[in-house]
């Protein structure tokens, strides 16, 4: 792995722990159909590119159900049509590394977000890992994605807390974090500023509220007591009259720069 690479993987495995707990080794990786049949067509070792972008910590590669019977079928598709023995090949043993090297989910759980209109266009596969990924509204799981489908990516990354592994012809790629990810943390940090850190309760922040109102009024009146007790030291220095600077009033015309009347 290149020296930038590395380090922008650093970053964003930075970003994820300090700011979602769950984010933390070892990491989960939920692989999809499509960027399985990628890395078989590219010979891409995969534990090892993943070892080396999650900085060596450990992790588990998962593959769902629904993933494996896809990868059959279209095999069996291919196996039907005037696909080449090759093409066939990548199919098959896309599944067997998801058998052999992925621990297989079978339950997925459901969210609110079935009914969006992306999620209409989404094969059973695709459904089951955008929902495993959103599960809780932000990632509750933690997983990883890895996927070569632009739709289910573009989707994933509408939501919070989602990283993303691409490949790039045969360089393993993990993509910063989203816009939602960021905007998600803002949104996080400024409600733990309004509420010390998220340890105060509403009715806790009014007590605060009130007593700094107090505290305020207190302060302005100690200031105007102070500012009566200057008045009256100065009063008292200057003989009793209270040294303020008066005002010029407007004089008349000097009598000597003024023209007389002539005589007729």
């Amino acid at each position: 792995m290149r020296h930038g690479r590395a380090k922008q993987a650093r970053r964003t495995l930075q970003f994820y722990s300090l700011n979602a707990s769950n984010f933390k080794p070892p990491y989960k990786i939920l692989l999809d159909g499509t960027f399985l049949v990628s890395s078989i067509r590219n010979k891409v070792p995969l534990y090892d590119r993943f070892a080396k972008t999650l900085q060596n910590e450990s992790f588990t590669c998962h593959v769902t159900r629904s993933t494996l019977a896809e990868l059959e079928t279209l095999s069996k598709q291919a196996f039907k049509g005037e696909d080449s023995e090759e093409q066939i090949n990548f199919f098959a043993q896309a599944r067997q590394y998801g058998l052999d090297e992925c621990e297989i989910i079978d339950k997925v759980p459901t969210n609110s977000y079935s009914n969006s209109e992306a999620f209409k266009e989404f094969s059973d596969a695709s459904r089951d890992i955008f929902n495993l990924a959103t599960e809780g509204g932000s990632n509750r799981q933690a997983y990883f994605v890895a996927t070569q489908d632009d739709t289910l990516a573009d989707a994933l990354r509408a939501m919070p807390y989602v990283p993303l592994f691409r490949l790039g012809r045969a360089v393993l790629l993990l993509e910063s974090p989203s816009s939602a990810s960021r905007s998600y943390t803002g949104n996080v940090e400024q409600n733990k500023l309004a509420s010390a850190g998220g340890l105060m309760t509403a009715e806790e922040r009014q007590m605060v509220n009130a007593v700094n109102k107090k505290d305020r009024k207190k302060r302005k009146e100690m200031k105007d007591e102070e500012q009566k007790k200057l008045e009256k030291r100065s009063r008292e220095e200057t003989g009793g009259g209270f040294n303020v600077r008066r005002k010029k009033r407007a004089k008349g015309p000097n009598p000597l720069s003024c023209k007389g009347k002539g005589k007729k």
